[in-house]
């Protein structure tokens, strides 16, 4: 990490009183704290991360004097090695910043066959972390695991279910499949229905009255909610009005196999979308849906074919949520293997949990059409993308946790006039429509490089108009060279959302603390970290900053838990 990115993260931190997810900065002048093993093991089980020694985030982030900056580098890398398991490999610089030498530790996210990573001397159930907000959290049972169950190739998809038989197949879908592949595979076409059966992974055994596997029953089964009753889509269409008391425009429940779960899905969702008139280029006038749905079919099929099926994840469904400005489409279970988020949508990314339901699927129709249901040829994320580019608007989003994936697809324009409206209050110097492009896509989630340049822009450019906005105040960077993401700086966010209904956590961001405090006239500094979502000590050095300015009156003795805050300052 360069000294330049080191004073970007300093800036950062100070601007926001707090650290962002993927920063952790540490006094350690008095030598390396043991907490910093917690932040290596949420750092690699989550995104990765920058660590930053000699940073005390109690005096405002500023830099203090470390003693041995060599020897507390050393320390740093040997406790990577020694006190975690698996060991890891970080990446380690010092770096003079301000007069003085930092040890800078940039931590990459470790691959999902290697998860959890954990504290070697806390053991496997207390010792692994995640990251959250500017902290560190230990995982649940549950959470370790899925992690556990996902080191190895999953093989959930070819269990034997109980009580099945070819009988609960659907004979129709099942014939048309068996036809496709007898005509690619000559030497299935010289097989019996039940051979062929049995080699596609369909059934689990040879003999005629074979139990099915679930990925057979998933794919051609008549009604498997027989025998997952939760295996299903749950499709919430939200009213544009709240206050009209009509919560849901529409609320259904989609069961059957997978082929006609899409289909209906695809079915009711189309009945809620909107259609506008769009005029060609060539004059001609062309009827389009505002979400496309060759995007949204991608993000229902992989929903489907890629969640989670292992017992912890059978009683949770497939969520879909139209609400008025976004499609949210919600899978059990992060993504799988080696890939991370921020490779999503690159070439030649990919990692299939369930092998046999998708290579089922690749032969399988919709029930309508000649359509095949998936094509397993790791497309399905690069066509959304594609799509979105092509009718302008916003990239989609996706987010990934042990428990969950999911793809949001926003409604308007990415450059929509009340977009660029926005853009022009900010009263930036934006001298390229690639930074237009980065500020409206920064609006709605983080941005990479590698993001921008699947809109069209290139490398040097992109790195270029990221810079741009970071020094003009409007983007925070986090990370480090090869892990760097960027988001809008609070600053200049003024949006808030609709909460998802399957989400316990509001998508709305906090007040700050100026703002919390201004709201309920008079706070302690815990109800304050509540409200903020902020760190204690952040939320200290603004009250501090506040009553430097006698915005506010300090009520109560220096240390005591209950001083109280109290809002002074008149209305402008």
């Amino acid at each position: 990490m360069s000294a330049e990115s080191v004073r970007e993260a300093l800036a950062t931190l100070r601007r926001m009183g707090g650290e962002p997810t993927r920063i952790e900065a540490k006094r350690a002048a008095g030598g390396l704290p043991k907490a910093v093993r917690e932040t290596l093991s949420a750092f690699s089980n989550t995104d990765g991360g920058t660590i930053l020694l000699g940073v005390d985030e109690a005096s405002g982030f500023s830099v203090v004097e470390l003693t041995d900056p060599s020897s507390l580098r050393d320390a740093l890398v040997q406790m990577s090695r020694d006190d975690i398991t698996p060991p890891l490999q970080i990446s380690t610089e010092i770096v003079d910043v301000e007069d003085q030498r930092l040890v800078v530790a940039e931590v990459p996210p470790i691959s999902a066959d290697r998860r959890p990573v954990y504290v070697t001397a806390q053991g496997i159930s207390g010792g692994s972390y995640l990251r959250g907000g500017d902290g560190d959290r230990h995982m649940t049972e549950a959470e370790i695991a899925l992690i556990m169950a996902a080191r190895t190739q999953p093989a959930y998809d070819r269990e034997v279910i109980d009580g099945s038989s070819v009988e609960d197949l659907d004979e129709e879908a099942m014939r048309r499949t068996l036809r496709r592949v007898r005509a690619g595979f000559p030497k299935l076409a010289q097989s019996d229905d039940t051979t062929v059966l049995f080699r596609l992974g369909i059934t689990a055994g040879r003999s005629a009255d074979a139990p099915l596997t679930l990925a057979g029953l998933l794919a051609f089964g008549q009604f498997p909610q027989q025998f997952f009753p939760q295996l299903m889509v749950s499709v919430v269409v939200h009213s544009p009005d709240s206050s009209s008391g009509t919560r849901f425009l529409d609320n259904q429940t989609v069961r059957g196999p997978i082929p006609e779960m899409v289909e209906t899905t695809l079915a009711m969702l189309r009945r809620n979308l909107a259609v506008r008139a769009v005029i060609s280029e060539h004059g001609s006038r062309v009827d389009e849906v505002e979400y496309p749905l060759e995007a949204v079919r991608e993000a229902v099929v992989n929903a489907l074919m890629h969640r989670d099926y292992s017992p912890v994840t059978r009683g949770t469904q497939v969520q879909i949520e139209l609400f008025p400005d976004r499609l949210v489409v919600r899978s059990p279970g992060g993504l799988y293997g080696g890939v991370i988020v921020d490779e999503l949508g690159e070439e030649g990314i990919s990692s299939s949990r369930n092998a046999v339901l998708s290579s089922l699927l690749a032969d399988t129709y919709l029930p309508s059409s000649n359509e095949l249901v998936a094509e397993n040829r790791s497309s399905g994320i690069p066509a959304m993308l594609a799509v979105a580019r092509r009718r302008g608007l916003p990239r989609p989003s996706f987010r990934s946790s042990i428990a969950s994936f999911v793809v949001t697809m926003a409604r308007s324009e990415l450059l929509s006039p009340q977009v660029r409206g926005w853009i022009s209050r900010l009263g930036a110097h934006l001298p390229t429509q690639a930074h237009h492009l980065a500020l409206a896509m920064l609006r709605d989630d983080y941005l990479t490089n590698e993001m921008l340049r699947q809109w069209g822009v290139d490398r040097v450019a992109a790195g270029q108009v990221l810079r741009d906005l970071v020094d003009q105040g409007l983007a925070v960077k986090e990370g480090g060279r090869r892990y760097a993401r960027y988001v809008l700086d609070p600053a200049a966010s003024g949006r808030s959302r609709t909460p998802d209904l399957f989400s316990a956590l509001s998508l709305q961001p906090p007040p700050d603390v100026a703002q919390a405090l201004k709201a309920r006239g008079e706070a302690t500094a815990g109800e304050l970290v509540e409200m903020t979502g902020l760190s204690r000590n952040a939320v200290l050095n603004h009250l501090r900053a506040l009553a430097k300015t006698e915005t506010i009156e300090v009520v109560g003795p220096t240390k005591s838990p209950k001083r109280r805050y109290r809002w002074v300052a008149p209305e402008a």
